[in-house]
């Protein structure tokens, strides 16, 4: 494992208006890095070294043209955090079906194809880098869903399996190429506020991300998703269980 320098590097941060984006923009902002975020809300940092484009990720035609323009402007870009996602409960016998196909595109149009449209663009620049990282934002419910998660969980499931195709690749082809992935436990954010499981600071989570991307991490374990890494290795059935119990 080799460390990796954050300072002073060109970034491209999706979902940086608030949560764990917007601690790991200050983070960022901190290391003397130029930002580029996108998302819907501007960031509440002012500074020379943020940019903000409000991007609308689910929209496919919009994340191309975004990606165009990215591309020409920024030359120098060499990390890429694909942090921002969206979630909303799936339950099959209480919502009108036309509902869930709604909620169930954006969250697979946000989690995944937009990661995987964005990967596409930039894997190749990237890799052409002397040092470089793309960085996945899954969830510890990638390897243990819970019921009403369906669709989050198997979007952030479906991001963890690309994210490995792509080390793999990296790995081969492109080793200055850093593919990173960040597994979070439930965190106290504005998308979590229904939830009343005990929850992870915002600040210390992120402090936990920064730590890990420093030193290099393929995976980041964060809190208590570090826990269900160590009881999914040795029993899996378990740590389904457990989350399902938990998650009630």
């Amino acid at each position: 494992m080799s460390r990796f320098g954050l300072a002073n590097r060109t970034v491209l941060l999706t979902g940086g208006s608030s949560g764990i984006g917007a601690e790991l923009l200050k983070a960022l902002v901190a290391r003397r890095c130029r930002v580029i975020v996108w998302s819907r809300r501007p960031p509440t940092i002012v500074s020379d070294l943020v940019e903000h484009e409000a991007v609308d990720l689910a929209d496919t035609v919009a994340l191309d043209a975004a990606l165009d323009q990215l591309t020409a402007n920024h030359p120098d870009l060499s990390v890429i955090i694909n942090n921002s996602g969206t979630g909303e409960q799936g339950r099959f016998l209480t919502t009108d079906p036309k509902e869930l196909d709604e909620r169930a595109d954006t969250q697979i149009a946000v989690n995944l194809t937009a990661p995987i449209h964005i990967a596409n663009r930039l894997f190749k620049p990237l890799a052409e880098k002397p040092s470089a990282m793309i960085v996945n934002n899954t969830s510890g419910l990638a390897v243990a869903p819970t019921a009403n998660n369906p669709i989050y969980c198997a979007t952030k499931a479906g991001l963890r399996s690309f994210t490995l195709s792509m080390r793999y690749q990296a790995e081969s082809h492109a080793p200055n190429l850093k593919i990173v992935e960040i597994l979070l436990p439930v965190v106290a954010t504005p998308m979590t506020t229904q939830y009343k499981t005990r929850k992870a600071s915002v600040e210390k989570a992120t402090q936990r991300i920064v730590k890990g991307l420093e030193k290099g991490e393929d995976e980041i374990w964060v809190g208590a998703a570090a826990v269900l890494r160590g009881v999914s290795a040795i029993a899996p059935g378990v740590a389904r269980w457990v989350v399902k119990k938990l998650a009630k």
